[in-house]
């Protein structure tokens, strides 16, 4: 009995590690690394940017990291609208069909002052599904307003390797295992009164 108990106990630790773990590489996926992988450098009417991407290909289902910064001195206000736009054809309802039967929808994305580039943001872009996307980039500036896109790729993770999945999925088929065994093997009130009597 103590050992099934034990066991359990060290069943439910391993699994808290691993919880702990996954929020943690979840998190890290969405945070600005330390160097981009993509610097691409674009002129807008009269403005010059360097947008910097810091996942790519960016990963289907998880946030691409990103920062916009014009080239030039800045002065005045900037206001930066971004939204990730997939590439393909537009239906009836909105959405719009990507290659290999995808449906997407356009996403406005999240964009706050950068305190390392003066009148640059960084952001987060919604890449919800595997395919090719654009992030559409529309600015308001000391000279007006002027719109411009980067060219995203999305690809899929990985797929779990087949024994992985399998292990998964045991888990709780071996959880309610364990537990019926400890119920059978605990004794009954009931049945020590009747040894007693």
């Amino acid at each position: 009995m103590r050992f099934l108990q034990k066991f359990l106990l060290t069943l439910g630790i391993v699994a808290l590690i691993f919880l702990f773990v996954e929020i943690g590489v979840s998190l890290a996926a969405t945070q600005h690394g330390s160097k981009p992988t993509r610097i691409e450098h674009i002129t807008a009417g009269p403005y010059h940017f360097t947008v910097s991407l810091y996942d790519n290909p960016a990963r289907a289902g998880f946030t691409l990291p990103f920062a916009i910064a014009p080239r030039e001195a800045t002065s005045g206000s900037w206001i930066y609208h971004v939204t990730s736009l997939p590439l393909g054809s537009l239906q009836e309802n909105g959405k719009i069909l990507m290659s290999a039967n995808r449906v997407a929808t356009p996403i406005k994305d999240s964009v706050s002052p950068d305190p390392q580039r003066p009148g640059g943001v960084q952001g987060d872009a919604e890449i919800t599904v595997q395919g090719r996307w654009s992030l559409q980039v529309v600015v308001d500036g000391p000279s007006g307003q002027q719109t411009f896109g980067v060219p995203v790729t999305a690809t899929a993770l990985p797929a779990l390797p087949v024994w992985s999945g399998w292990a998964i999925g045991f888990v709780p088929v071996c959880g309610i295992i364990v537990f019926l065994l400890i119920q059978i093997g605990r004794k009954r009130p009931g049945q020590e009164i009747l040894l007693m009597g």
